[in-house]
C-alpha cells in the first residue's frame, strides 16, 4: 500500500517536559556529585579500621564510625531513588508523546518505562532500546503516522551513555561486590548497639580502587544520562514545533509533506487506534473499519 503524504488522523493530547526534565538533569547532577561523599567515606572507614588493627580506637568507637558512614552513604542512595523515579515518569511521558506522533509498530510503549527500569536483568537492555526507539521516532524527516519511521538512525548519544552505565555496572560488580555484601550483613545491627567491628572490616577488605572507579564511572555516566534525556526532550518538542503538535489534544489534524491535496479513499492506519485500518473516503474519516480482514463499524 503506498502511504499518502498528506495524512489526516487523530493525535493525543502533548505532553510538555521541559520542567521535567530540568528536575531529571538536577538529580542526575545531584547523584552524580553523591559518589564523591561515598567514596570519601568509604576511605575514612578503611582509615578508622587500621586504626582499630594498631589498637588506636576501640571497638566501640570503630562501630559508631560504621553507623556514621551508612548515615553518610544514605544521602546519596535516597537521591538516586527520587532521580530513579522522576526518571521512569518522564520516560512514560516521551512514550505517549511518541503515541501522539503516530508511529505503528511500536516495541516498547509507556509500560516499559517502568518495567525496563525496575525489573533487573532487563533494566540493562530496555531502557536502551527504549530511548533509542523514542529517539527515532522524533525524526523530523517521518511525518506523523508514517511507517518509514524505524528506517532512522539511533542515536550515538544514546549509545554512549548506555556504555558508560553498563561499564560502571561491570566495574562495580568486581570492586562493590564485598561492599554490597557487608551492606546487607549490616541490615538489622544498625538499630541496637551491636558491634559492627565485622561489617566495618568486610567494607574495606575488598580492593577498594576497583569500588572507587565504579562509582566514579557512575558519576560520569549519570552526568551524561541527564544530557542524553535533554536531548531527546528538545528532539521531541522541536518535533512537535514542526508538525503542530503542541497544541493537540484529540482533535483531527493534517499533516502535509509534499503533496497539497488530500488521498483518495483507501485503508489508512486507524487514528483512533482501535483498529488495525479506517477507511478514508476522500475528504472525512469514516466509521468503517477492519482488523485482520474483518470489516465492522465503530463511530469516531
Amino acid at each position: 500500500m503506498a502511504y499518502p503524504t498528506y495524512i489526516p488522523y487523530f493525535p493525543g493530547a502533548w505532553r510538555h517536559n521541559r520542567g521535567l526534565v530540568n528536575a531529571s538533569i538536577a538529580l542526575h547532577v545531584a547523584t552524580a556529585l553523591g559518589a564523591i561523599p561515598q567514596v570519601l567515606a568509604l576511605l575514612w572507614l578503611r582509615g578508622r579500621v587500621d586504626a582499630f588493627d594498631d589498637a588506636a580506637i576501640t571497638a566501640q568507637e570503630l562501630s559508631d564510625a560504621t553507623r556514621h558512614y551508612f548515615l553518610i552513604v544514605s544521602i546519596p542512595s535516597v537521591i538516586s531513588v527520587a532521580n530513579m523515579i522522576v526518571w521512569i515518569v518522564l520516560l512514560w511521558r516521551m512514550a505517549r508523546n511518541h503515541e501522539t506522533i503516530g508511529r505503528p509498530q511500536t516495541k516498547f510503549g509507556p509500560v516499559w518505562a517502568i518495567v525496563g527500569v525496575i525489573i533487573p536483568f532487563l533494566n540493562y537492555v530496555i531502557p536502551w532500546l527504549f530511548m533509542n526507539e523514542k529517539w527515532k521516532g522524533s525524526d523530523q524527516e517521518h511525518p506523523p503516522t508514517s511507517p518509514e519511521w524505524k528506517t532512522a538512525r539511533p542515536s550515538s548519544m544514546v549509545n554512549v551513555w548506555w556504555g558508560l552505565a553498563l561499564g560502571a555496572a561491570f566495574v562495580g560488580l568486581i570492586g562493590g561486590g564485598d561492599v554490597a555484601a557487608a551492606m546487607f550483613s549490616a541490615i538489622g545491627k544498625l538499630s541496637g548497639e551491636s558491634d559492627l567491628v565485622e561489617v566495618a572490616q568486610d567494607l574495606v577488605d575488598g580492593d577498594l580502587r576497583w569500588f572507587v572507579a565504579g562509582t566514579l564511572l557512575a558519576g560520569v555516566a549519570a552526568i551524561f544520562g541527564g544530557v542524553t534525556l535533554r536531548a531527546l526532550v528538545s528532539r521531541q518538542e522541536s518535533y512537535a514545533d514542526r508538525y503542530n503538535l503542541r497544541s493537540s489534544t484529540g482533535a483531527p489534524s493534517f499533516v502535509m509533506t509534499n503533496a497539497a491535496t488530500a488521498p483518495g479513499p483507501g485503508w489508512f492506519p486507524d487514528p483512533a487506534g482501535r483498529f488495525d485500518h479506517r477507511w478514508w473516503d476522500g475528504t472525512d474519516w469514516t466509521d468503517t473499519v477492519a482488523r485482520d480482514g474483518t470489516t465492522t463499524t465503530d463511530p469516531l
